[in-house]
């Protein structure tokens, strides 16, 4: 049976910790006063970039911990095992690779429009063709013969139509998608509004993770400068059950911020190398057909 060490059973629980934390810091609470402090606009803001900077020293251990465990769990070195050993199973074939890619665009771009289509009542070989090369759209094609005899209410039901067809057709015409590229297929890149949908790159989520800590850090950062406490016997005792709470709560930050991390690597991240692997696999076997 496989022995269960400190950090394990840590991670294993860390919402419960966090929710401890926090719970204790509120607590903690109960002991003070909270008051303006009174401090100069200069000893805020010194106060408050020391307070941000410990905040996202914290938060990026935690995050750079989350990652590393992500990484280290079975079912992401599973996947990584066999993305690395589809990859070498394409290699024979790489040199039409692109091909497939423009195969696949033109496919999914039509899927995209047959919707868009579909949702005006229109066909899509009416406004395409087979290569996804935009037709003159003819509305004559979607006319109501009888609409000459109709009352007034039906044609502007009809123009009402015409219009959204009109729209629609447009939209169609006009839709963008993130190119398929060997690039993509081949290495951890970033999806970016791409009907592939493999995911964000671990370069790309940490950025952002990055930045959504600097905003919360200096809101925090203001508030724990701005904001000081004080005892009825005015002891030192005070300013410390005070940044204890400040620390306390970056570190409940910074386990919250580790187990997202680490959901991320091995759902969301996972589930886009897997899509990668299903796409190449595709390949592969397409590649083999034209042989």
């Amino acid at each position: 049976m496989k022995k269960t060490n400190f950090l394990e059973l840590f991670y294993k629980n860390a919402g419960y910790v966090a929710v401890i934390l926090i719970s204790l810091a509120y607590i903690a609470g109960s002991f003070i006063m909270i008051s303006a402090t009174g401090k100069t606009v200069y000893e805020i803001i010194a106060g408050g970039i020391i307070s941000m900077i410990v905040g996202l020293l914290i938060n990026g251990v935690f995050r750079s911990v989350g990652l590393r465990r992500g990484e280290e769990d079975e079912k992401t070195v599973s996947t990584a095992n066999l993305y690395a050993e589809t990859l070498d199973g394409v290699v024979p074939h790489i040199d039409k690779l692109q091909d497939f890619c423009d195969v696949e665009n033109v496919r999914a771009l039509s899927t995209i429009r047959k919707k868009i289509l579909a949702r005006a009542g229109m066909k899509y070989d009416d406004c395409f063709d087979e290569n996804g090369v935009v037709r003159c759209f003819d509305y004559e094609l979607y006319r109501d013969e009888q609409i000459e005899n109709a009352s007034k209410r039906q044609r502007r039901k009809y123009l009402k139509i015409n219009r959204q067809r009109r729209r629609a057709y447009n939209k169609a015409v006009g839709v963008k998608i993130k190119q398929l590229s060997p690039a993509i297929l081949t290495s951890d890149n970033v999806k970016e509004n791409d009907p592939f949908d493999f995911g964000k790159s671990k370069k790309e989520y940490s950025s952002q993770q990055n930045i959504s800590d600097i905003a919360s850090r200096v809101v925090m950062a203001i508030i724990f400068g701005y904001f000081g406490v004080s005892l009825a016997s005015e002891i030192n005792l005070a300013v410390l059950i005070w940044n204890t709470m400040q620390i306390v709560m970056y570190i409940a930050s910074g386990v919250v911020q580790m187990y997202t991390t680490y959901t991320w690597i091995v759902n969301d991240h996972r589930i886009g190398v897997i899509k990668k692997i299903d796409c190449l696999q595709k390949f592969k076997l397409w590649s083999e057909k034209r042989l």
